[in-house]
């Protein structure tokens, strides 16, 4: 046999060691953002406290009811996305046996990590999308308001001069009548 390939070189695949290690990564990440959130929470709870010890901050309250409301929604969420997360790299870490099957199921986990990371970041780049489009008719509004303010305001400057000019004119006129029927002394 003149060459011997290796099947990761051949179909490009991923090393084992290398997908546990950016599965305990992505987990290291969450956690993270996991203590963080918590740290919110306990944060916001004891302010929540604080402000429902005063009866004249019921609007605060409910603000900060609604913000402890996402905060909670946001950690269940990333907990079921820690806890997929670690299904997957305790599967990564037991699968002892080597052999093509591994490898692409290795290969298939790391595949859809990285098309939800993808898949996230397209719904985020979507959100900035909307929200600059919508900015944008807004501005583009608002121009269109101070046109049309601006051409009402020469149009009543133009009939201004107009009155002006004219009030002039009778002014001279009236002038010159006065003059004409003036008695002479």
């Amino acid at each position: 046999m003149a060459a011997s390939y290796n099947f990761r070189t051949a179909l490009n695949g991923f090393h084992k060691e290398d997908v546990v290690h950016y599965i305990e990564y992505v987990n290291s990440k969450h956690n993270t953002q996991l203590n963080q959130l918590r740290s919110d929470l306990d944060a916001a709870q004891k302010e929540n406290r604080d402000l429902r010890a005063k009866p004249d901050n019921e609007a605060k309250v409910k603000e900060l009811e609604s913000e402890l409301q996402a905060a909670f929604d946001r950690i269940n969420s990333l907990e079921k996305e820690l806890a997929d997360m670690t299904a997957q790299r305790d599967a990564a870490k037991s699968e002892t046996k080597p052999g093509n099957h591994a490898e692409l199921e290795a290969y298939r986990r790391a595949e859809r990590t990285e098309r939800q990371a993808k898949e996230r970041s397209d719904a985020m780049y979507q959100k900035a999308t909307a929200v600059i489009s919508e900015a944008s008719a807004k501005v583009d509004a608002a121009a269109l308001q101070i046109a049309s303010i601006s051409d009402q305001v020469s149009a009543q400057l133009t009939a201004l001069q107009q009155a002006v000019t004219g009030s002039k004119q009778s002014l001279r006129d009236a002038a010159a009548g006065l003059y004409a029927i003036r008695p002479e002394e």
